[in-house]
């Protein structure tokens, strides 16, 4: 079949590549002259690399099967990965057994009632449960009023804000969850991923293969309505109209929503509208040599305007970077959030003041430069009940069917979920009407 796929980020390629490989011909629209959405890369100072912070895990079964697939299973490089905390003023590690036993502001029983609750979480299958209990209420439950209070309630504030009271305990269970999974081999070092080349390498190589396979995938052409037809359905993108035996769409619901706007059913309608987006902007730091051995560092200081300080230079190496040292530090933005509407200038010099706090040296490491970046419809907020309101891929349109972060549910947003919902959809096209 001839397939149209909207959207050309992780998941609209790698939907596409999964239809070429069952042997149809997809042809994906992408509004943006890159391909790659979220996972779409940069190139300034002499440095190439991925715009948004990503990592690859040891249990990303899907997406290393993806990587395998495009010849680079072998290019995928494991580092042994550190986790660093900012609290009470003073940089603390928290990345071995020992340093876990001494971390401060905890007294013994906390430490304990928090290595329990962790555990406890890693090893729970189904979040069926958890989706009906809001975050706050199942953190004090498992983990103590104190531990709360000292380290789950700052965290959550730092990732989501005032969004963090609506959001389901869910959330942080697939979390916790993903991330005790980089704990890899009996002697529980945290392991994390990153192909050779970053994002670039995997959307090139993954472009490529799509249209070796007698595909298509064509940027700057922003798709502007879907429809059905009597042969299927009808992208239109560019001031031409363009028919397909079906059509998937992959962007984010208030996309959906226009492109859609043939569709009157009320119930999928009110779906796609009951998902409510976080958005993100990132300061980017170039420096000439890193800040610290940690790849993230969390933050239980509220003050700071930013959710985390993330050194990607200590999960790709500096050879990969030009010998630079890359410094993310991402805000989640909940609906209205000032920050969305703040001039880059003003986020700039704003999180380069407080990263300052946390490095008084930062000058010392060399500022070769900065770059901000944006996307105002990133994690969809996992709210009460929320795998109960997810739309089906089928849509009410013939012949359209919907893949998108939104059904990304009990996991965090990552790009082996999306390899999977992917696969999913493909094999949900390939069937008879």
């Amino acid at each position: 079949m001839n397939v149209g796929v909207v959207g050309g980020g992780m998941m609209g390629l790698a939907t596409a590549w999964e239809l070429a490989k069952r042997g149809h011909r997809p042809e994906v629209y992408e509004r943006e002259e890159r391909p790659g959405g979220l996972s779409t890369y940069f190139e300034a100072e002499g440095v190439a690399w991925d715009r948004f912070y990503h990592c690859i895990l040891s249990t990303d079964d899907e997406l290393l099967s993806l990587l395998a697939d495009l010849g680079l299973g072998d290019q995928v490089g494991w580092r042994e990965t550190k986790t660093g905390f900012y609290m009470d003023g003073r940089l603390v590690s928290l990345s071995t057994t020992a340093e876990f036993i001494g971390f401060p502001g905890l007294s013994l029983w906390d430490k304990f009632r928090l290595g329990l609750g962790i555990l406890y979480s890693a090893r729970l299958r189904d979040a069926t449960k958890l989706e009906r209990i809001y975050v706050r209420e199942w953190l004090t439950r498992v983990f103590g009023r104190r531990n709360y209070e000292r380290l789950w309630g700052p965290l959550l504030y730092s990732k989501l804000g005032s969004a963090r009271e609506q959001a389901s305990a869910a959330f942080i269970w697939a979390t916790i969850k993903r991330l005790y999974g980089t704990r890899k081999s009996a002697a529980k070092k945290e392991m994390m991923g990153a192909v050779r080349g970053g994002y670039r390498t995997i959307l090139t190589r993954l472009v490529g293969a799509i249209r070796e396979r007698g595909g298509e995938v064509r940027l700057g052409t922003p798709a502007t309505r879907v429809t059905s037809c009597a042969a299927g359905a009808v992208i239109e993108a560019g001031g031409q109209a363009r028919s397909f035996d079906r059509v998937v769409c992959t962007v984010p619901n208030p996309e959906v929503l226009r492109l859609l706007d043939a569709v009157e059913d009320a119930d999928f309608r009110a779906r796609l509208q009951g998902v409510h987006y976080l958005g993100v902007v990132v300061v980017l730091v170039i420096l000439e040599k890193g800040l610290s051995p940690y790849y993230i560092i969390n933050l239980t200081d509220t003050t700071l305007p930013f959710t985390g300080i993330i050194e990607a230079t200590n999960l790709a190496g500096s050879e990969q970077l030009g010998g630079r040292a890359l410094v993310y530090l991402p805000k989640y933005l909940p609906p209205g959030d000032p920050l969305a509407g703040a001039a880059d200038d003003e986020v700039r010099a704003l999180f380069l003041g407080h990263l300052r706090r946390v490095f008084p040296d930062l000058d010392q490491h060399g500022v070769v430069g900065t770059r901000v970046f944006r996307a105002p419809l990133v994690q969809p907020l996992h709210e009460l009940r929320y795998s109960e309101h997810i739309p089906p891929m089928r849509t009410p349109l013939r012949g359209v069917y919907l893949v998108n972060t939104s059904m990304i549910a009990n996991t965090t947003l990552n790009n082996n979920a999306a390899v999977r919902l992917a696969r999913e959809v493909a094999n949900l096209v390939s069937q008879p009407e």
